[in-house]
């Protein structure tokens, strides 16, 4: 369990998080206004959506003016690669060289790092990252398939090895199984890892799993702020996932 600006992740009912998809800076202030308004309980910000994500002074201008639009959201930066579901490549170096740019701003309250990319990283970025006290969410998504449970723990077991204060998994189900056994998997992985963990199937079919955090464990969940505004399939509105998830943490 960890806390930021008040928010305190894995515990109680699970967080739930907007994604920030802007490519200009004018439409990313906007999203974080609508995020506010919506009562999401932190933001994302999907770096790799931004334009101007390699310009590092328009960068740290953009990151100091959606704070101040936030105003006591929390906020958790995410390049996610084209491999993972974003929208850009990236080589290792730059992957690398804009995590190091953003750390050293001393403005970074959460980062979201992909797993397959820590063993090709320096050691040095971890290390200042965990230096610095910056709660890390470690990631791994597969929009092809739901891999099985021991490959799926095994993940899980490398993402705390490298210091994870959050285990993110989202992955693709194939059919209703595929559902219910990430579900499963979440809830029992508690035996085998102790950071809090965030986890989905992702697509319609995999609806179903952004709701049962309570049930499974789940820490965050993600939602859109409308509808041409998902990070991902099978996203529900911010103010819908809110209500319902505030419904079955009462009962």
């Amino acid at each position: 369990m960890f806390q930021v600006k008040g928010v305190r992740f894995g515990t109680g009912r699970p967080k739930v998080c907007a994604p920030l998809t802007g490519t200009t800076r004018e439409e990313l202030l906007r999203e974080a206004i609508l995020a506010r308004e919506a009562g999401a309980d932190l933001a994302e910000w999907r770096l790799d959506c931004y334009h101007d994500v390699f310009n590092k002074e328009q960068l740290k201008e953009t990151l100091v003016l959606i704070y101040e639009m936030l105003e006591r959201l929390p906020l958790l930066l995410t390049f996610r690669t084209l491999e993972e579901g974003g929208t850009q490549d990236i080589s290792i170096k730059d992957y690398h060289d804009l995590y190091k740019f953003l750390i050293d701003t001393e403005l970074v309250e959460m980062l979201d790092i992909e797993l397959f990319k820590i063993e090709s990283m320096e050691k040095d970025l971890l290390h200042d990252i965990h230096r610095r006290q910056i709660p890390l969410v470690i990631s791994s998504h597969d929009f092809k398939e739901t891999p099985a449970d021991p490959v799926l723990l095994y993940r899980l077991n490398m993402m705390e090895h490298f210091g994870a204060s959050i285990g993110k998994i989202a992955v693709m189900p194939n059919n209703e199984r595929d559902v219910l056994r990430m579900m499963e998997l979440t809830r029992r992985a508690h035996a085998f890892v102790s950071m809090p963990l965030v986890t989905m199937s992702m697509g319609e079919l995999g609806m179903v799993s952004r709701l049962a955090g309570n049930v499974t464990g789940s820490a965050i969940t993600f939602g859109a702020l409308d509808a041409t505004r998902a990070s991902a399939p099978g996203q529900l509105p911010v103010k819908e996932l809110k209500q319902i998830i505030s419904l079955l943490n009462e009962n």
